[in-house]
């Protein structure tokens, strides 16, 4: 267990916990995303990015680590970070890439992310990283402004090619932060 503070704990995910994960993200990510997805099913996103094969193979990536995030006591979220994770249009700069961040609603507007993302950036720099980049949809003005206030930057614009997500809807940005300073 990785104490943050009094309330907030990371708790490294394993194999044994995809039942577990798989609940919390069913409770956490439709009421956020929905509204990308035809019908507003996201049920293939969550059955293919949290499927026993999908964790397994996050899970042997050595190179990251994938946590719950445990918020007064109980399961709130989740962070995965890839440590050697360059950027594709930065390839020289020693990069951390946070993959996957997501928080219910009890954790929200509560500084929970603010203190992962300072927890994630310190991780980084002891690891000798320069920077930190992520994607997020582009439609989460909420996210975006949350992740401009940390210091990111909006750096490139790409599409998701899920068949399910309506067309329109499918755009992500990438964000850079540089540690060096």
């Amino acid at each position: 267990m990785v104490f943050i503070s009094e309330n907030i704990q990371l708790q490294k995910i394993t194999i044994e916990d995809q039942p577990k994960l798989t609940v919390l993200m069913e409770h956490i990510y439709p009421p956020i995303y929905k509204h990308l997805w035809e019908n507003e099913d996201c049920n293939w996103y969550i059955n293919h990015f949290y499927c026993l094969e999908n964790l397994q193979k996050e899970l042997d990536d050595v190179d990251a680590d994938y946590y719950f995030v445990i918020y007064n006591s109980k399961p709130a979220g989740i962070i995965r970070i890839h440590y050697n994770k360059a950027f594709k249009d930065m390839p020289e700069e020693s990069s951390v890439q946070l993959h996957r961040i997501f928080l219910g609603s009890e954790a929200q507007g509560k500084g929970v992310a603010k203190q992962l993302f300072d927890w994630a950036e310190q991780q980084a720099k002891q690891k000798g990283k320069t920077a930190m980049w992520l994607k997020a949809m582009d439609t989460q003005q909420q996210a975006l402004r949350f992740y401009e206030k940390q210091g990111y930057k909006k750096i490139d614009k790409l599409q998701l090619d899920f068949d399910l997500l309506h067309e329109h809807l499918r755009g992500m940005h990438v964000l850079w932060k540089s540690l060096n300073n």
